[in-house]
């Protein structure tokens, strides 16, 4: 019982700590918006509409699984160089082997509840009306920023047709979604130019190469307004991964690049700011859990 007892009382320390470091920060700059973020994050504590939207998209996610050990095939993401060494809007990175998964496995591949969550989140406090994401999966992060009442329109981009397939089951009550079935640089030529407005928020996951990375950004980059939230997916899954990341973060472009271990959140200046500045760097690791670089299984010859 003492035990107990003392577990929850240091528990409730830090977390009493956590918080009053986020009061901290946020008085030194750091963006309100993620507030509200870091605050879900520390204590696992959500509003109602946020509760509701966890339900369906978790919902969605027990019923792929269910399926269990029903293999269909996916594109593996590549390794480190195998995109060469070109980052320009021209580069076309390879694709990786195509590898057969089970319902059960890709139930579990995309963001878990609670970064799903996040997602949700920073589509709704940023405001993001129009956005795009890069590797669609079975379209349980689709389901969690699309939820954002903000949200008008998310293109969501998957190459395996099997995944589309699913992803379109996952989302035909989400009508602000398009999947496109497409490689991703295919999509971003084909989709992009055809909206009326830039976009307001990007989300980049499904190809964890530094390089690949890197130009996927700089092909968006014309098409994001003034003051749009660039989402780096799985930044500690690899050492390449890592390393892309650093060099992102430290992109003129940028006013703020927040580091949450799992994700990476950049806020791209507005006309306004200074374009030779440096972008503000804010390490949250310490206050949301710190998260050691990867290992992938299958990189290794």
């Amino acid at each position: 019982m003492i035990k107990k007892v003392t577990g929850k009382l240091f528990n409730s320390i830090t977390r009493k700590s956590r918080m009053k470091k986020i009061s901290i920060l946020i008085d030194n700059g750091l963006p309100i918006q993620m507030k509200s973020i870091l605050n879900y994050l520390v204590t696992g504590h959500s509003d109602e509409k946020t509760a509701a939207v966890v339900k369906l998209a978790e919902g969605r996610r027990k019923e792929i699984a269910g399926k269990g050990d029903e293999k269909i095939p996916i594109w593996y993401s590549p390794k480190p160089d195998s995109s060469g060494s070109d980052t320009s809007i021209n580069a076309r990175p390879q694709p990786g082997k195509v590898l057969e998964f089970t319902m059960k496995r890709i139930a579990m591949t995309g963001k878990n509840q609670t970064w799903g969550t996040v997602l949700y989140l920073l589509a709704r406090e940023f405001e993001s009306s129009v956005g795009i994401e890069l590797g669609t999966c079975a379209g349980i992060s689709s389901m969690y920023l699309s939820s954002a009442p903000n949200v008008k329109l998310i293109i969501t981009v998957e190459g395996s047709e099997a995944l589309a397939n699913i992803a379109r089951e996952s989302l035909k009550s989400n009508q602000n979604v398009k999947v496109v079935n497409a490689l991703f640089d295919e999509a971003i030529d084909f989709e992009l130019p055809s909206l009326d407005s830039k976009i307001d928020m990007a989300f980049i996951d499904g190809h964890h190469e530094k390089i690949a990375t890197i130009h996927y950004f700089n092909k968006i980059l014309p098409f994001l307004n003034p003051g749009s939230v660039v989402i780096f997916d799985d930044i500690s899954w690899s050492h390449d991964m890592r390393d892309a990341w650093n060099i992102l973060s430290n992109r003129n472009e940028f006013l703020h690049a927040m580091d949450l271990g799992e994700l990476g959140v950049c806020i791209v200046k507005k006309r306004s700011d200074n374009p030779e500045m440096k972008p503000l760097y804010w390490d949250l690791q310490p206050i949301v859990g710190r998260r050691s670089i990867g290992d992938p299984h299958g990189w290794k010859e």
